[in-house]
């Protein structure tokens, strides 16, 4: 049985193609904020649960395995209303097409002559 994809996945999915259609590629902390509608405070910072980064980061480690999104670890200065240190994140995009396999030496067109 194939499993279709999760209300936050295809919140991920919708997310990803947004930022791309800007020409910019979204954060974890970003596709979290945007799939949960989290709304920015009095100083414009958005507070993302724990809960709410984990499942999002579940949810595109999943799509990863699927071969739907790729990530790129990127190190970024994170704006923290603590202490500002710098932290590590993912940068996300769409696979538009799937990686072709190597072919296997029993898979490939034997050569005669």
């Amino acid at each position: 049985m194939a499993w279709r994809l999760g209300r936050i996945q295809r919140g991920c999915l919708r997310v990803i193609e947004e930022y791309e259609a800007a020409g910019k590629r979204p954060t974890t902390f970003n596709i979290a904020a945007e799939v949960y509608q989290v709304r920015r405070d009095q100083c414009g910072n958005r507070m993302v649960s724990d809960a709410q980064h984990f499942s999002t980061e579940r949810a595109l480690a999943l799509l990863s395995r699927k071969g739907l999104v790729t990530g790129r670890q990127h190190f970024e200065l994170v704006r923290s209303i603590l202490n500002g240190r710098t932290e590590r994140c993912f940068l996300w995009s769409i696979v538009r097409s799937p990686p072709e396999r190597p072919r296997r030496l029993a898979e490939s067109p034997l050569r005669e002559g």
